[in-house]
């Protein structure tokens, strides 16, 4: 009689701590998750040409080569460039930034001068840059007992978010991808059809007709071309 007691009386304290857990609708969404915040700003250098000149001296060259290294400029990137209202040598200078760009494979647009202007005899060269923050991390806000509500902590996606700050190349690509490059699937469709049709090209400059286009090695020889003894020897110990 105890026995049929006990078995109900189990089932229906395993039914009431399951009815005591939040359900799908209750449960609260975590608001500790981490992300990045990807921000684009924009550099710039008014670039100073001498009254009545249009090339660089040497100091505000080296200036311009310090502003483009420090900006962190790759080849296919795009400069922006203002000249002041009724320049007369604007096409000559703008001419001169251009061709010392190009040497870095970067190319120039003109845009309309800012609402503030640009001084006379002076470019203005601007540059967007995609800057990115880490979370502030680590972060143990959260209270160490255990909450059991099944949900991430505080704490967690710091590692893998602060890590991937600081090891990207161009925070851009967090936000647009970058175009694929020409792909080689056509050779290497070409390379298996050989392979497929035993028509394996030898190797350049090669005599041999086999595959490989080498010499197969000695029976008995090493595969590195050197000889190996037969005998009862051992290891060499090296």
């Amino acid at each position: 009689m105890e026995r049929r007691l006990i078995v109900p009386l189990a089932f229906a304290l395993a039914l009431a701590g399951c009815a005591t857990q939040p359900t799908p609708a209750n449960i609260p969404m975590s608001d500790g998750a981490k992300s990045l915040h990807v921000e684009r700003v924009r550099v710039q250098l008014a670039t100073a040409f001498a009254p009545g000149r249009s090339n660089l001296s040497v100091a505000e060259a080296q200036r311009l080569e310090t502003f483009l290294d420090q900006a962190g400029l790759r080849p296919d990137d795009k400069a922006y460039i203002a000249v002041p209202a009724s320049d007369p040598l604007e096409a000559s200078r703008v001419r001169k930034l251009s061709a010392l760009l190009a040497q870095r494979g970067i190319g120039i647009e003109k845009v309309a001068p800012p609402p503030s202007g640009v001084s006379p005899n002076h470019v203005l060269l601007m540059v967007d840059r995609y800057v990115v923050t880490a979370p502030s991390c680590p972060d143990w806000s959260d209270s160490p007992a255990t909450p059991h509500t099944n949900m991430p902590d505080s704490n967690f996606g710091c590692a893998t978010q602060s890590n991937l700050a600081l090891m990207v190349a161009n925070p851009r690509d967090l936000v647009v991808g970058r175009k694929l490059a020409p792909a080689d699937a056509d050779h290497a469709a070409i390379a298996i059809e050989r392979y497929q049709a035993d028509r394996v090209k030898g190797f350049v400059g090669s005599s041999a007709s086999g595959p490989s286009g080498g010499q197969g090695s000695a029976a008995g020889g090493s595969p590195m071309g050197g000889t190996s003894t037969s005998g009862g020897g051992g290891p060499s110990g090296q």
